[in-house]
């Protein structure tokens, strides 16, 4: 296969865009778009379709199992992971850019730390104990599979950086908890799981359709508004 992989770049957080073309063969039809990169950047030299020499392609990557969410970007205009996206099916063309509703930071590299912050606003942690039995195990365990990688953030049309509506990257940790301690924490953590979850989904379910691990969040809402918020308005 002859692929040409388009990958818009930046060279820092202030630097402006630009595209870059690079000429990918390969006989294998399952190489994976991580794959790809790797191969592209263990190149020497890196060279564009145009022969001028490149910079190594700037992205994130971990385990590359599917596991960790780091490599999450977008493939010809849809939020994947890198290390599970195969190259075939794209056609001759593959276009790599990084997520838009976070920050870059180079090339493929987004700032996702607006996540982690979001859960520290909602106190989405443990104030005592677990209380873990057979009955709360499998919603316990269904919510412990998010990757925090952002693919649910990427599509949600209600979902701006800055708003007040934290979407489903904060709604299943919040489950997690919510499943540990059957009062769902403290109250703070009651009062931003309506305030930043419920009132701003528009229930479209995009998020599920894109998420790596195939989370059933909107499953894991009405779940916990009926089992914890029995009296939601």
């Amino acid at each position: 296969m002859n692929i040409h992989i388009k990958i818009l770049r930046r060279k820092g957080p202030d630097a402006p865009p630009f595209w870059q073309t690079f000429l990918y063969e390969t006989e294998e039809t399952e190489i994976t778009v991580a794959a790809a990169l790797e191969d592209l950047n263990s190149r020497e030299p890196l060279t564009d379709i145009e022969g001028e020499q490149a910079d190594p392609v700037q992205w994130e990557c971990n385990c590359l199992q599917k596991k960790c969410g780091a490599c999450a970007m977008l493939v010809n205009d849809f939020p994947v992971l890198a290390c599970e996206e195969k190259l075939c099916g794209h056609g001759d063309t593959v276009v790599l850019e990084p997520l838009r509703k976070f920050p870059v930071v180079r090339d493929l590299i987004v700032d996702r730390s607006v996540m982690s912050e979001n859960l520290k606003e909602m106190n989405v942690w443990l104030s005592r104990e677990a209380d873990v039995s057979e009955d709360n195990q499998e919603e316990l365990f269904t919510a412990s599979q998010c990757l925090q990688c952002g693919c649910c953030l990427e599509i949600c049309t209600s979902y701006v950086d800055g708003t007040d509506f934290y979407g489903m990257s904060a709604l299943v940790p919040a489950a997690r908890i919510c499943g540990a301690q059957r009062d769902c924490g403290d109250g703070h953590m009651r009062e931003s799981c309506q305030t930043h979850i419920f009132e701003g989904c528009q229930g479209f379910n995009a998020c599920e359709h894109v998420c790596p691990a195939g989370i059933p969040v909107t499953r894991l809402m009405a779940h916990m508004m009926q089992t914890y918020w029995p009296d939601r308005k």
